[in-house]
């Protein structure tokens, strides 16, 4: 057996695999080395239906969101080795899978918007960054967690019109003693905050929040897609459930750049696994 998984921060998705075939799925939460320990890393599979099995897996194909070195990949691979003991381990990054499967023979640039945020290149043997990704506090523009970041902005500021203020006020957290312990005392903040991305995607016909999506997609497109030269002349695909859930938006902004935009797509993990078998 097989093991592919796609994670980024929140999720991991799981295909259980036999001569190129999926035989079974499974999620755990998500497995990125800057915001989970080793320990949690093993305490989460042991929890998982993986359990069950792992003694059967012969190989394991982990692309994760921040396993972008050997220092952030073995906080991965030492509960992996420890776990899956009869199992080859193979960590790569999340921009990895990104590329991989959204390859249709020709160059493209893929764009990650999901928890965090990323972007690439990729021309079928290569994989090039322009402009790295800041995490959480620093960049992740236009991700879940940048949108939560900005609608709590609006709320606590007093900023959000009343009619949004009050279906916040439904559905949300309203005591700023509990965000900041969330946010700040949290090893998963990133995650936290994402959580506030629905409200966001489910009022996106307002005028308040079509200017933060506007603007927010705009900054990731200076930033993260006009790096790169040929950005006019290749296609532009995007994964991750963000991307999913503001697609027409996505195009809207695309135009204003002269972009073209390929595929849009929520879980990649199918993809990933055709190309993976493929080569």
């Amino acid at each position: 057996m097989i093991l592919i998984a796609d994670s980024g921060s929140t999720k991991c998705s799981w295909a259980i695999c036999v001569n190129g075939q999926i035989i079974d799925r499974c999620s755990t939460i998500g497995f990125n080395p800057y915001f989970i320990s080793s320990k949690q890393v093993a305490i989460n599979l042991q929890k998982s239906d993986l359990d069950d099995i792992r003694d059967q897996i012969s190989k394991v194909y982990f692309y994760g969101a921040g396993c972008s070195s050997s220092k952030m990949n073995k906080i991965i691979e030492t509960p992996f080795c420890d776990f899956f003991k009869n199992a080859e381990i193979n960590i790569h990054h999340d921009l990895d899978a990104a590329c991989y499967s959204m390859y249709d023979g020709e160059p493209a640039i893929t764009g990650i918007l999901g928890t965090g945020s990323n972007s690439c290149l990729f021309d079928g043997t290569t994989i090039y960054e322009s402009a790295p990704s800041l995490g959480f506090m620093l960049g992740d523009e236009a991700s879940g967690n940048y949108f939560g970041k900005k609608l709590l902005n609006l709320y606590f500021n007093n900023i959000l019109s009343k009619d949004l203020k009050k279906k916040y006020e439904n559905n949300y957290e309203t005591d700023i003693a509990n965000i900041n312990s969330n946010v700040y005392n949290n090893s998963r903040a990133n995650v936290y905050l994402a959580k506030f991305f629905p409200f966001v995607s489910e009022n996106k016909n307002h005028e308040q929040m079509q200017e933060l999506i506007k603007t927010s997609l705009d900054e990731f497109f200076r930033l993260h897609i006009c790096c790169f030269p040929n950005h006019k002349e290749v296609k532009i695909n995007f994964i991750g459930s963000v991307a999913f859930f503001l697609q027409e938006e996505i195009k809207a902004v695309a135009l204003s750049y002269n972009c073209k935009i390929g595929e849009i797509v929520k879980n990649p993990i199918d993809k990933l696994i055709e190309y993976h078998f493929k080569k």
